[in-house]
């Protein structure tokens, strides 16, 4: 796990479907359109945020030279991949090409990439990508639109889903050839044994990610209260939780 696909993107994305659970769909969820309220702040949060990718990747085996080089060209590729398959699904699906499914998609592809970064190249980070993009984007209509689980910001399917393919991926397509200090994954004749051990700790982060945050979820609930009440909700959070107004009607 080079940078966190197990411990960070997995444990988050199943601790975030946990508290979604508790904490209850809103109450307009499902029956009314709810529109990201300014897509220019989340373009620019996406670019300093793929910007700063590049460091944290890069930066993540605290050396420089060949090695560091190539994370910093497979993170690139992997999120490129990523955005372009979140945008032709949503384009296919809408009719329109939707600028989030690109933040999202590029957020994906970073995600997937991150856990074997130092462990393959170019070429494999391509289909990274690509195979992130497709399973997050449906793990993400599974989650919200069959299961109704009002995951806001599909932490689940863009973090959750994202983590573990790109971590399982390690097991698959590692390189020794990219990396000295790792085992060949399966496909390039390395035997089970690295994906194994993926799965199992992909498998750990799971049980503990979700289960952990479901119980300390039901704690909080049942004893100070999780949720706003109903009227707090239709006046809206900014003024009942912060007395503050974000845009002037």
């Amino acid at each position: 796990d080079f940078a966190g696909g197990i411990v960070i993107h997995t444990s988050a994305g199943m601790s975030s479907l946990a508290a979604a659970i508790v904490l209850r769909r809103r109450k307009y969820f499902g029956t009314s359109l709810l529109l990201p309220h300014n897509i220019p702040l989340a373009v620019i949060g996406a670019s300093l945020l793929w910007l700063g990718w590049f460091g944290f990747n890069a930066g993540s085996g605290f050396i420089s030279g060949a090695l560091a080089s190539n994370v910093l060209l497979v993170t690139h590729i992997g999120s490129a991949m990523g955005a372009i398959v979140w945008m032709l699904l949503s384009w296919r699906r809408s009719g329109k090409a939707s600028l989030t499914a690109v933040i999202n998609g590029a957020l994906v592809g970073l995600v997937a990439v991150t856990p074997s970064a130092a462990y393959i190249g170019v070429q494999s980070a391509f289909f990274v990508g690509i195979a992130a993009g497709l399973i997050s984007y449906f793990a993400m209509i599974l989650f919200k639109e069959r299961l109704k689980i009002d995951d806001a910001l599909d932490v689940g399917a863009v973090h959750g889903a994202t983590g573990i393919t790109g971590s399982l991926a390690v097991g698959l397509i590692a390189s020794n050839a990219i990396n000295p200090a790792v085992p060949n994954g399966l496909l390039n004749g390395g035997g089970p044994g690295l994906l194994l051990a993926q799965a199992t700790g992909v498998g750990a982060a799971i049980i503990l990610g979700f289960g952990a945050t479901f119980i300390i979820s039901k704690i909080i609930d049942k004893t100070i209260g999780l949720r706003v009440k109903e009227v707090e909700e239709d006046i809206g959070l900014d003024i009942t939780q912060h007395a503050e107004k974000a845009y002037l009607e």
